[in-house]
């Protein structure tokens, strides 16, 4: 069983949704997907973009949407592979300082849980 941790976040007030996901999928994504703390540490990283357009169609029907730009998803086999990566000098001095270029790094909320999948499609 791994663990998964998802932090919502928010993008910075100054820029769109599209600015927060080129500048979070692309230009941090290659940053933190380079370390060598994030290769050891983790099982799976994920972000999860919000699509304006399907949003506000949920939202038309009644849909309460949560305040949130995306997710940061962190698989791990224990936490204390998460705190590693977390404390890491390299994480610290490359990842952490690009984040405000899009993320509102007080308004992140954090889950801690695990995965129960109860229904797949089967694949063709």
């Amino acid at each position: 069983m791994t663990i998964r941790v998802t932090c919502l976040i928010r993008r910075q007030p100054h820029l769109t949704r599209e600015e927060f996901s080129e500048r979070w999928g692309k230009n941090h994504a290659a940053i933190f997907t380079s370390l060598k703390a994030v290769k050891e540490n983790l099982v799976k990283y994920n972000q999860f973009h919000v699509l304006d357009g399907p949003s506000k169609e949920l939202e038309a029907i009644g849909l309460p949407l949560a305040p949130y730009d995306g997710a940061a998803e962190f698989e791990v086999e224990k936490l204390s592979d998460l705190l590693a990566l977390f404390g890491d000098e390299e994480y610290l001095q490359k990842a952490v300082p690009d984040e405000p270029n899009f993320l509102d790094r007080t308004s992140v909320q954090v889950l801690v849980g695990e995965n129960q999948t109860k229904w797949q499609k089967p694949s063709a």
